[in-house]
Order: structure tokens, then C-alpha cells, then sequence
């Protein structure tokens, strides 16, 4: 059943009746009226199975309307159907938790600071609150305790789960932060930081060196190569970052569910090319520039602008072509099972698994973190990054002066030479002939 045991307690009685009001939630009045045309635009596409159509209209202004439309549409855009969604099975995890676990205490702590970072907690009274709170620890345990041994909680995955609480109800949330447990965060959620997460920072690395070289300079000179002010980010999707809900994270949540894997490195780099004239006026010290990157007005970033921006990066520099581009010591610090390399999802037309899908599958099982299938293989001869940028529309002389001195530095420092060596000019000059 949807509550499993029995309430043993005053206290768990009133907490499983709290459950059992949010669970049934199914259908808000907006649902219930006449669709828009827009609404009737997105349920066609959704009919069809046109995942092209959604990305479309994500990315256009107004994304996917409303929560109760999103509620629909991420959940097929996670391979859910809306029964599978609303089964209740889930919760029988949750019996038996030790509480007094090292992974729960920490997760109790989030929690406890959960609840305040959006426009939309605002003046919401301590029993809403607390509401919340519990849905959010019950949602993430289970996640966890039914993969226990394959995912491990990491700080700021409560603010991704709470964002899927706000449109869906708890089992909806349930099933959909598992699927973008599987298929999003792998990187995050399955490998130590420095095995999941220092890569895909690293691939943002190179990202932005191909889409603005002379920012990537900044930022090296910076001593901010390791973008490590870029991990919030690419950790919650910004959640923890963005302070307006609907208009702000949901919108964003909009494209990055429709799009590959990689798409939050591009919305990332799209993110400091919008304020690329600021950061190159920063003195080229860390603390100086990490401040500076803090301080961007986020509260007032139109997200619409900004996914067309990020879109127009994809289009020019799609994401697969770009990854396998990437230099073979960057691909290769990735994990074997990161979502970067295994894309498109299960679910998806595309996909040679698609056809055999069966209403009711347990999708996680067909996970690379699962069945430990090999990424997409490479070419052979992989053009790379640096020859992917010389070939590309538009990179200019000052792209192509700004890329020779990254391409510089990076022969340097295969040599043993550090920036302010004294032999550091000459072998530069040197480099930058050889690359003409």
C-alpha cells in the first residue's frame, strides 16, 4: 500500500495523514478547465512522442506555462507515465531507516535549512513548512535506500528534490528525482567528488575555452581553471542559486530535462559570457574574481534570454559533437557511466532500448550505473577541441589570438614551465609560430 505499516504513534499518525492529503493531490482546478492552445501544443507534441517539439518549446519564451503543465511534461520527459508516477511502493524504503547514520544526520541538517531560498516560501506559516520538510527527507531517503551501494547523498541534492516536490506531489517527486538520479546526476550522486564532479567541471573548462577563448584566459590567469565556483551550479541545477521558483529555476528546470545531459555546462558558460565584460575587468586574482562571479545579479537573470543564449551555444557547438572533440585526457576523466556519455535516454525514441520498454519498468535497472554498459565509443582520430574552434564559424582573429595563447600556455606547462618563468617568452613566441 502507499502508507506501508501502520503509524505506531500520535505523531506518525498525523504525519501519514499530512502524506496522504499530499498524495492525492493529483489534480489541480487548472487541469480540470479548458487547455490553451498553447497547453493543447505541448499535449500534441507529448501525444506523438515529439521530444524535438518539447525542446522546442522549451526553450522558447514561457517555457512550459504553468507547474500543472510542467507536472505533466516532466514527467513524460523522464519516461514516466502518470500511473506509474502516482504508485505509493516507494515508501516501504522507509521502514527500518537508522536515523542515528551519518548520511541521515546530514541530511537532517539540510533539511532543517530547507524551505527559505525561493520568493514562493515567503511568509508561509512553520506547519506548511514542516509539511515540506517531511515530504523532502522522505523522498530523498528513499531515493537513496533503494540504491543504497549505487547512490550516496552529496549537499544541495534536497534543493533539486524540493523543486519536483513543488510541481508534483510525493510520489510524483519520488519517481522523478530517481529517473534524474539515473540519467542526470551520476556524476554527482555515484563518484567522489574528484572522480565525478571535478570533470564535468573540467569539461566546462573546455567548453568555454572553445565559445570564448579570451574569458578562459581570465579565468586560468585568475587561477579559477578548476571553476570551482561553477559547483552550485552544476551540483543543483542552480536551485540553490536562483531565489525566484517559477520563473527562474522551473524555467530552467524546463530546458535542462528536455536536453542532453551536458546542457547545464552550457547554461553555466552562457551564464559568464552574458558578464564577460565585467570578469575581464577583474584583477586576475582568485579571490577577486571568485567574489566577482558570487556577486552576478542572479536574482535578476531572464531566463528566457538566457536559454536562447545557452541554445544558440548547443546549436553552434552541438553537445555530442563537442564531447567527442574533447582532449583525450578530459574525456577520459570522466566516469564510464556519466550521463554525458550515454545519451539519449532509455525512454527516448531514439534509443535501440526504447522499443522493448514495457509500462512498469524499473528504468533505473537500464542505467550505465546499472548495467555498466561502455560509453559511445570515439572516433578514432578525434578532431579535438582545438581544431573543432579553428574550424568553426565566426571564432575571428581575436578568437584564433586568444585560442593560440590558451594552446600556449597548455604547451608550457607540458614542458615544465610555469607562467613568469623566464623562459616562458621564447617558448611561447615559439609555440604561437608552430600553431600558425
Amino acid at each position: 500500500g502507499d502508507e506501508g505499516e501502520a503509524p505506531a504513534t500520535p505523531q506518525e499518525a498525523a504525519s501519514a495523514a499530512k502524506r496522504r492529503r499530499s498524495d492525492s493531490a493529483e489534480d489541480s482546478p487548472a487541469e480540470c478547465g479548458q487547455p490553451t492552445k498553447d497547453e493543447r501544443v505541448v499535449r500534441s507534441a507529448m501525444e506523438r512522442r515529439d521530444f524535438e517539439a518539447l525542446e522546442d518549446i522549451a526553450y522558447n519564451p514561457g517555457g512550459f506555462l504553468s507547474p500543472e503543465v510542467r507536472r505533466s511534461v516532466w514527467l513524460f520527459l523522464l519516461g514516466l507515465t502518470s500511473e506509474e508516477a502516482s504508485r505509493g511502493e516507494w515508501r516501504t524504503f522507509l521502514q527500518g531507516m537508522q536515523e542515528d547514520s551519518q548520511e541521515a544526520k546530514v541530511i537532517q541538517a539540510d533539511v532543517q535549512r530547507s524551505v527559505y531560498s525561493w520568493d514562493v516560501h515567503t511568509g508561509i506559516n512553520q506547519e506548511t513548512r514542516d509539511e515540506k520538510r517531511l515530504n523532502l527527507s522522505e523522498v530523498m531517503h528513499a531515493v537513496l535506500r533503494k540504491h543504497s551501494g549505487h547512490l550516496g547523498y552529496f549537499q544541495g541534492f534536497h534543493d533539486l528534490v524540493l523543486v519536483f516536490l513543488e510541481v508534483g506531489t510525493p510520489s510524483q517527486a519520488f519517481h522523478m528525482t530517481e529517473r534524474l538520479a539515473f540519467f542526470h546526476l551520476t556524476d554527482q550522486l555515484c563518484c567522489p567528488f574528484d572522480q565525478g564532479l571535478l570533470p564535468l567541471l573540467g569539461v566546462l573548462l573546455q567548453l568555454l575555452t572553445l565559445v570564448d577563448p579570451s574569458l578562459a584566459v581570465a579565468m586560468e590567469e585568475a587561477g579559477c581553471a578548476e571553476m570551482h565556483f561553477a559547483v552550485p551550479w552544476v551540483l543543483t541545477w542552480f536551485a540553490h542559486t536562483l531565489p525566484r521558483l517559477h520563473t527562474q529555476v522551473m524555467r530552467l528546470f524546463d530546458c535542462l530535462l528536455c536536453s542532453h545531459p551536458a546542457a547545464i555546462l552550457y547554461f553555466s558558460a552562457a551564464l559568464l559570457v552574458e558578464h564577460r565584460d565585467v570578469l575581464l575587468e577583474v584583477p586576475r586574482d582568485m579571490p577577486d574574481m571568485v567574489c566577482a562571479i558570487q556577486s552576478l545579479p542572479l536574482k535578476d537573470v531572464d531566463v528566457d534570454k538566457w536559454a536562447a543564449d545557452a541554445r544558440r551555444l548547443m546549436l553552434r557547438f552541438p553537445p555530442m559533437t563537442f564531447l567527442e572533440g574533447l582532449p583525450l585526457e578530459t574525456w577520459r576523466a570522466l566516469p564510464r557511466t556519466s550521463p554525458l556519455l550515454h545519451y539519449p535516454h532509455p525512454w527516448m525514441p531514439s534509443h535501440e532500448a526504447a522499443a522493448g520498454i514495457r509500462p512498469g519498468d524499473d528504468l533505473s535497472r537500464l542505467s550505465p550505473v546499472y548495467t555498466r554498459a561502455p560509453p559511445r565509443a570515439r572516433e578514432p582520430r578525434p578532431p579535438g577541441i582545438i581544431s573543432t574552434l579553428f574550424r568553426s564559424k565566426g571564432s575571428g582573429v581575436r578568437g584564433g589570438v586568444a585560442m593560440r595563447s590558451v594552446i600556449a600556455r597548455l604547451l608550457l606547462r607540458s614542458c615544465g614551465l610555469a607562467a613568469g618563468d623566464g623562459r616562458e617568452s621564447g617558448a611561447a613566441s615559439a609555440a604561437v609560430v608552430l600553431l600558425r
